[in-house]
């Protein structure tokens, strides 16, 4: 006989649909989609990119299907508690890759749309992978990967001792537990174990395919009227592992920062990573002090008209085909 913790787990996803449907009849609704990159990768173990022609028919199926909002109509909504038109969308990316300007803009303004993109602004101009990148160059795709090592941080986590040359297969557990530890760590902290990694692992050279925006691109991207410009943090780290100093720091330094780079106002922002474990009431009280519109999250669901204006869902995008794009958002639709 099922528990009743076995029922609750069997009622979730319907209680979920009946909860979506009546935010959509009473507030409309609008699905916010989450990119990062807009490229063709020969790997891409965090499965951030999607390809220029899949994300040429991605944009194709939304004006088509769906009523594409600018930020400005988004801020509206969202701001005035007026109800979502039906079968709304915005388009956002996070981070600030280089892909974003050279490959994802023209595709945007070829089908005369417009996206909204949240830049770790510590990254701009560094000539440097984000650290994800840099932990795949280091372990995954490095042919100088010494057969032994030890290194004195990290409760020796990162210690192997192999008697061949190692290879991904031998560093993909590493791999992951750097990912998972260096994204709780503060920016400062996380840059100085990449530092020294990079020096003991004999990998230096940034990917020209990996590298965020330089300051001039990010000036001229955001010239264009398919980008609008948000802030997400300096450094791109988990801002509920930090105390309010620190994530002031990240929140309003990253906002500071661009503002000072583009000359504009920067009303809106987005958690790094945005899930519930990893921006707390302290983000979201901050960035409303700072002045934003509003901060995404990185939660599945629809935006209505009393959706949290601090931690609003996204769609996150993977590099899918159209049919199965459309697979994906139709839950989302009315």
């Amino acid at each position: 006989m099922p528990s009743a913790a076995d029922l609750k787990r069997a009622l979730r996803p319907a209680v979920h649909r009946l909860r979506q449907r009546r935010d959509a009849l009473l507030g409309g609704n609008c699905i916010v989609l989450l990119y990062h990159r807009v490229i063709e990768l020969a790997t891409d173990p965090q499965q951030l990119a999607v390809s220029p022609a899949r994300f040429d028919a991605q944009l194709a199926w939304l004006k088509a299907n769906c009523q594409v909002l600018t930020a400005d109509e988004f801020d509206e909504f969202l701001q005035s508690g007026k109800r979502f038109p039906s079968n709304s969308a915005l388009i956002t990316f996070d981070d600030g890759y280089a892909d974003n300007h050279q490959i994802a803009r023209p595709i945007l303004e070829r089908h005369a749309l417009q996206g909204l993109f949240y830049i770790a602004s510590g990254y701009i101009g560094a000539d440097r992978e984000y650290w994800w990148d840099e932990l795949e160059r280091l372990l995954l795709l490095n042919p100088n990967l010494p057969k032994s090592l030890e290194y004195d941080r990290l409760d020796g986590e990162l210690n192997w001792h192999y008697d061949h040359p190692p290879n991904a297969a031998d560093m993909r557990e590493r791999y992951g537990f750097l990912i998972a530890t260096l994204r709780i760590l503060s920016s400062e902290a996380r840059d100085a174990i990449l530092s020294e990694l990079r020096i003991r692992l004999d990998s230096s050279r940034p990917r020209s395919t990996h590298l965020p925006m330089t300051h001039d691109e990010l000036r001229a991207f955001a010239s264009s009227p398919s980008v609008a410009i948000g802030a997400h943090t300096i450094g791109h780290c988990a801002l509920s592992s930090r105390d309010e100093d620190g994530q002031r720091s990240e929140i309003i330094g990253s906002k500071q920062a661009l503002e000072a780079l583009l000359n504009r106002p920067i009303v809106r922002f987005a958690y790094p990573f945005g899930t519930g474990a990893e921006f707390n009431a302290v983000s979201m009280r901050i960035c409303e002090q700072a002045g934003f519109h509003h901060a995404a999250a990185n939660v599945t669901g629809i935006v209505h008209r009393r959706s949290p204006r601090f931690a609003f869902p996204r769609v996150i995008v993977r590099d899918w085909e159209a049919k199965e794009f459309e697979r994906r958002l139709r839950p989302f639709l009315r």
